[in-house]
């Protein structure tokens, strides 16, 4: 597996206004929770990346904190899709002109050095909602029937089979993800692992269960894959986001 990228691009080749940036305060490893905020790119100068305020709100209690940062964009030479992070500080929240009508509240970050920018993990929480054209996949225990894949994560999939399922809290079972090879036309990435059911979510006359899989040591080459496979959804819904608000 190759190591991951570090970049002597600048934030600004990188990242773009309007772009989703996500800041990351705090990581529970125990409890499986992370504190993460995201906003969007108004403007980046010599001396700050200003964001909009964020979701959850910053609050001035936290100016002067470290944060990762980290958002999704393409290598400007290669064009692969990348999640990019650093260590920033949140250096003030303060009023901005968004535009010559309308004064918003913005946070102000810290500019990365020039050659301090890496290729960073994907974010163990965020879900990736799909869709029937995104022709991704899977395959488990063949005792469950026919398996529907609702979302999938760095972490995990929430999956949906006949009701009642045949499956207990704590099970462990193989999986295999089925998703398109991004940089190859027609192609077919295939990720294999060992998973635990974590969730169960049926009610009695409901035609299908809920499950939730929480993913056990991944190889590393699959967690690279499954990286990948998320970098490139996440993308494509800022595209989204974006051509909705033009």
């Amino acid at each position: 597996m190759p190591e991951p990228t570090t970049t002597t691009w600048s934030v600004d080749r990188l990242l773009r206004p309007n772009s989703r940036i996500d800041l990351i305060l705090d990581v529970d490893l125990i409890n499986d929770r992370i504190d993460v905020r995201n906003g969007s790119v108004y403007e980046i100068t010599d001396e700050f990346i200003i964001i909009s305020q964020t979701d959850p709100l910053m609050t001035n209690a936290m100016v002067g904190r470290e944060v990762e940062v980290t958002f999704v964009g393409r290598e400007p030479v290669s064009g692969e899709i990348l999640r990019w992070g650093w260590t920033g500080r949140i250096v003030k929240i303060a009023p901005y002109q968004f535009n010559q009508d309308e004064q918003v509240q913005a946070v102000y970050l810290s500019v990365p050095p020039t050659g301090s920018i890496n290729e960073t993990n994907a974010r163990m929480d965020y879900r990736l909602t799909l869709v029937s054209n995104d022709h991704i996949s899977i395959q488990t225990h063949p005792s469950f029937g026919r398996v529907v894949l609702f979302d999938f994560s760095a972490g995990g999939v929430l999956i949906g089979v006949p009701a009642p399922p045949m499956a207990n809290m704590g099970m462990r079972l193989w999986f295999t993800l089925f998703f398109p090879n991004f940089m190859t036309l027609g192609g077919q990435t295939t990720i294999n692992g060992e998973a635990e059911v974590v969730r169960i979510s049926y009610a009695p006359g409901d035609p299908v269960a809920k499950l939730g899989l929480k993913f056990h040591e991944l190889d590393l080459n699959a967690t690279r894959a499954l990286q990948k496979a998320i970098n490139y959804y996440m993308l494509e819904e800022q595209r989204v986001r974006d051509r909705t608000d033009s």
